[in-house]
């Protein structure tokens, strides 16, 4: 042990194991190299092991072929207050166009909430009335989290219509809509919608099956990864700590006793 972290031995099939746990599991959902080694490095240490996993996300195929480079906006930025609480302050936007599901989905809402970066992720048709958003909107948002203070947005018809701005004026919510043309405003969604956008082109070459049937693991993913902007994971802001995985729980189905056997192997080498 380093710590409380595992020490893993210089096996080369053992560390690839782990880390593609981390990587290509559906639990993860090829994250990058400083979110990957922010989630290994609580549970488990070897030498150089930073530079090793920067290496093996470095080679991932699904990563070389769906991820775009990007680079930080240049100019002042004017960024909105800091919530005070969680869940209190949110922005929301949609992604439509998306290829239709069995089930006949075409567009995910993407809802955040600004303080803890946590999100969820709704599978929805273009089609969907106002009544039908605002009524899975109670049932996913509401019901888990309370009624937020503020909403900001874009200018999305649904937005700026009478019947959505009924709906939250009778529920105390303010309603906030970014400048036209200026998606800077609401940039947590922007963001998020473009790391949503990544795991779903991964998500099309690597698992089978329409993607909402994948879109729950995609929100777990997102939100049990390392977010730079706030130093941590947004469960961990949410809820206290990172939730559980395979990976971290190290329950591999067929290399379970070569691992224990190779764990005490070194022990005895190192007595």
């Amino acid at each position: 042990m380093f710590g409380k972290r595992l020490c893993v031995p210089n096996v080369e099939a053992l560390k690839r194991e782990i880390l593609d746990e981390a990587h290509n599991s559906a639990y993860a959902l090829h994250p990058g190299g400083t979110k990957m080694y922010r989630t290994l490095k609580e549970y488990y240490w070897w030498p150089n092991m930073k530079r090793e996993i920067a290496a093996f996300v470095s080679k991932c195929l699904v990563c070389q072929q769906v991820k775009a480079e990007r680079q930080k906006p240049s100019g002042l930025l004017q960024p909105l207050p800091i919530p005070e609480w969680k869940w209190d302050h949110i922005t929301m936007d949609f992604i439509y166009k998306l290829p239709r599901t069995q089930d006949g989905n075409d567009g995910i809402w993407v809802i955040v909430d600004r303080l803890t970066k946590s999100a969820h992720f709704l599978a929805v048709k273009e089609t969907f009335s106002l009544d039908k958003l605002a009524k899975l909107y109670v049932d996913e948002i509401v019901k888990l989290h309370g009624v937020p203070e503020s909403i900001v947005s874009d200018r999305d018809a649904r937005f700026t219509s009478k019947f959505w701005r009924k709906v939250h004026k009778f529920m105390g919510t303010e309603l906030q809509f970014s400048t036209a043309f200026h998606p800077q405003t609401d940039g947590q969604s922007e963001r998020t919608i473009q790391t949503l956008e990544d795991m779903l082109r991964a998500c099309s070459l690597q698992f089978k099956g329409s993607w909402d049937k994948h879109l729950a693991l995609m929100e777990f993913a997102y939100n049990n990864s390392y977010h730079s902007s706030i130093g941590m994971a947004p469960y961990e802001a949410l809820y206290g700590k990172q939730c559980r995985t395979p990976c971290v729980g190290m329950k591999w189905e067929k290399d379970n006793l070569l691992v224990l056997r190779l764990l005490k192997s070194q022990q005895i080498k190192l007595r």
